[in-house]
């Protein structure tokens, strides 16, 4: 239908660069004319090359990837991701697991449009981890129109451009991890600057709205930024006052080399971390916001076009809780990537990481995991 409508637009306009010449008044109308097919031949085309075409001069993307994990725990059962050593216990007994699925695989279609507003888009993704793995689940679905975003995306207080790359789904303790309904608004300044606000519905049980604010700013070698929210946790027996700051940044500081950190801190917003919390401890009858913090560093380098080495570091630790729950998790990815052809990784990644509870007590698992993925 695409093709069919090209060539019908290309046959009207040369129809009109013919017929040109007995309307035209003068030479520079039918110059006019001529610079204005050349125009509309131009997008047509470009159209064409970069996939769907809507509306005036909009497109459509479909894109995603097909991703299988081969996973073989040495010590317990960690689950699809490495979320299980969030609940690992003391003393339990050590069985090996294989298993093996394909649940990060991901499908999404995306398109924008110009408008005398600004350009007008949108999203639609989803991956395969709903109903505990197998089913398919929303994870973005929002329209863009200039600096104006509406609808479920990443959280505003992430430090998603510090995010270190793993197999993992579950990715390095310490990092901040949310995709939330909500109104934000961006504005952009000079210099690769700029700054952004939100309005965000809550991770955690509350009845009020998060707020966030976040500044922004990269060049070619690195990139810094700061994000602040703001909001309030209901405990179930009474509201507590729920905050949280955090930087993040990445520099190129060698050819093939990437350096990336962020340091994560605030009160009721262990929900907002990587492998979760509730955010706040019944302290004798009464129930109290936990203060959380976590920080992450991921370093990547590229042997060459084919051949990648990455190290992921996480730590994150909550400072009040009962006996039994989590005072630290410390986690560190190994990883070796090999990319064949173009849009295929196969990659072998090792994992271990350890869980501390309050009694002093602790945990630790290793794995070893396997992908194959491939991208369109």
């Amino acid at each position: 239908m695409t093709m069919t409508r090209h060539t019908t637009l290309a046959a009207s306009a040369l129809a009109l660069l013919i017929a040109a010449p007995a309307v035209a008044d003068t030479a520079a109308d039918l110059e006019h004319r001529v610079d204005e097919l050349t125009a509309r031949l131009a997008e047509l085309e470009n159209n064409r090359a970069s996939g769907l075409s809507f509306g005036n001069g909009g497109t459509i993307d479909i894109y995603g990837y097909v991703k299988a994990d081969f996973i073989q725990d040495l010590d317990a059962d960690l689950g699809t991701t490495t979320f299980g050593l969030a609940n690992l216990t003391p003393g339990f007994t050590e069985d090996e697991n294989f298993q093996a699925h394909a649940f990060q695989s991901r499908l999404g279609v995306r398109g924008t449009a110009p408008s005398d507003f600004g350009d007008i888009g949108f999203q639609i993704e989803g991956d395969f981890f709903g109903d505990g793995g197998g089913g398919f689940r929303l994870r973005h679905a929002n329209a863009t129109l200039g600096n104006w975003l509406v609808g479920q995306s990443w959280s505003n207080f992430m430090q998603l451009n510090a995010f270190p790359t793993t197999l993992d789904f579950q990715g390095p303790a310490g990092l901040t991890f949310a995709r939330q309904t909500q109104v934000r608004y961006t504005h952009d300044f000079a210099q690769n600057l700029s700054a952004s606000f939100s309005v965000e519905d809550a991770v955690f049980d509350s009845s009020d709205p998060v707020v966030t604010a976040a500044v922004d700013w990269a060049n070619d070698r690195f990139s810094l930024r700061g994000a602040v929210l703001y909001g309030t946790l209901d405990t179930g027996s009474n509201d507590v006052d729920a905050w949280g700051a955090s930087i993040g940044g990445t520099a190129q500081l060698w050819d093939g080399g990437l350096i990336s950190a962020t340091y994560t801190r605030g009160e009721a917003i262990a929900p907002y971390f990587q492998f979760g919390g509730s955010g706040f401890y019944d302290d004798g009858g009464t129930n109290d916001a936990v203060e959380t913090e976590g920080a992450s560093l991921g370093i990547t380098h590229a042997i060459n076009d084919k051949w990648s080495l990455g190290t992921a570091y996480g730590y994150r630790r909550d400072d009040a809780g009962v006996a039994t729950g989590t005072r630290s998790l410390e986690t560190v990815h190994f990883t070796v990537n090999y990319a064949p052809v173009e849009n295929v990784n196969v990659g072998l990644e090792y994992f271990t990481g350890e869980r501390e509870l309050f009694d002093g007590s602790t945990a630790d698992a290793d794995r070893i995991q396997a992908s194959v993925q491939f991208n369109f």
